[in-house]
C-alpha cells in the first residue's frame, strides 16, 4: 500500500510583517490572515489585517492588472500637520506594481474619512513621503468600489488559490474561437467542466483574457468578449 505521507513535508506560508500591533478593540475589528498564492514553486505569503474593510481594499487592490503583492501596515511615515505639528502615519496597506511603482493606501470607512478630512491629512503627508517608499498616496473606503465588485474580488481570491491547469488550457481554447459578446454560462456549455470551467473564466475575466461587457456581479448570465489574448 503506497502512503500519502511525504517526508519532505510542505513549505509552510510566510507571514508578511507589518509595522504596527493590530488593536482587536477597534470598531469594525476582523483580523484575518489572507493567503496570497505563490506564482513560483515557493511558498505562499499571508497578509494580517485588523478590519474588514482593510481586507476588501487588499482583495481590490490584488485584482487589479499589475499588482504583484501587496504588504500591510506600512511605515510609518513622518509629516507636518496643518497646526505645524510633527505626526507619524502608518499605511494601511503598500501596493508593488510589476514595474516598480508603489502606492501606500490609507483604508478608513467613508463617513469617518469625511468626518476627519483625511483627503487633507493625506495630501501633507503625501509631501513628505520618502523616495523609494511610495509614488502615490491612495484612499479606500467602503464607497470605493461597489458591493458587487465586492462580491467579485472575493470568488477571485478564493478561486485563484487553485490551480487548475487544465480548466485554464480548456478555457483559453474556447476563448480564441469566439466571434463576439457570449454569456458565461454558454461558455461553460462549451468547455464542459461545469465549476471548474467558471472558475478559469473569471480568472481570464481579471486577468483580461475576457472582458466583461455587462457591469455588475459575475455570475452565469455575464455577458462577456474576448480581450488581451497573448
Amino acid at each position: 500500500m503506497s502512503s500519502i505521507i511525504s517526508t519532505q513535508g510542505f513549505p509552510q506560508p510566510v507571514f508578511l510583517p507589518g509595522a504596527r500591533a493590530i488593536n482587536r478593540r477597534t470598531k469594525g475589528h476582523g483580523t484575518s490572515n489572507v493567503v496570497l498564492p505563490n506564482e513560483g514553486w515557493g511558498p505562499n505569503h499571508v497578509v494580517s489585517v485588523e478590519a474588514i474593510l482593510e481586507r476588501k481594499g487588499l482583495q481590490h487592490y490584488l485584482s487589479q492588472p499589475g499588482i504583484v503583492k501587496v504588504t500591510g501596515q506600512a511605515g510609518p511615515v513622518g509629516y507636518v500637520d496643518a497646526d505645524g505639528n510633527r505626526k507619524k502615519h502608518t499605511f494601511d496597506l503598500l501596493a508593488h506594481r510589476s514595474d516598480g511603482y508603489k502606492i501606500a493606501v490609507a483604508v478608513k470607512p467613508f463617513e469617518t474619512a469625511v468626518r476627519d478630512r483625511l483627503d487633507l491629512t493625506l495630501q501633507q503627508i503625501a509631501a513628505c513621503v520618502p523616495a523609494g517608499f511610495a509614488n502615490e498616496v491612495a484612499l479606500f473606503t467602503d464607497r470605493t468600489i461597489s458591493r458587487q465588485q465586492q462580491v467579485n474580488n472575493s470568488r477571485y481570491h478564493a478561486i485563484r488559490r487553485i490551480a487548475d491547469q487544465e480548466a485554464e488550457l480548456a478555457v483559453e481554447r474556447v476563448i480564441r474561437q469566439l466571434n463576439g459578446n457570449t454569456t458565461i454560462s454558454d461558455l461553460i456549455d462549451a468547455v464542459g467542466l461545469a465549476g471548474r470551467a467558471y472558475g478559469a473564466i473569471l480568472n481570464s475575466i481579471y486577468r483580461g483574457v475576457l472582458h466583461q461587457v455587462s457591469a455588475g456581479l459575475i455570475d452565469y448570465g455575464t455577458v462577456v468578449r474576448v480581450g488581451a489574448l497573448s
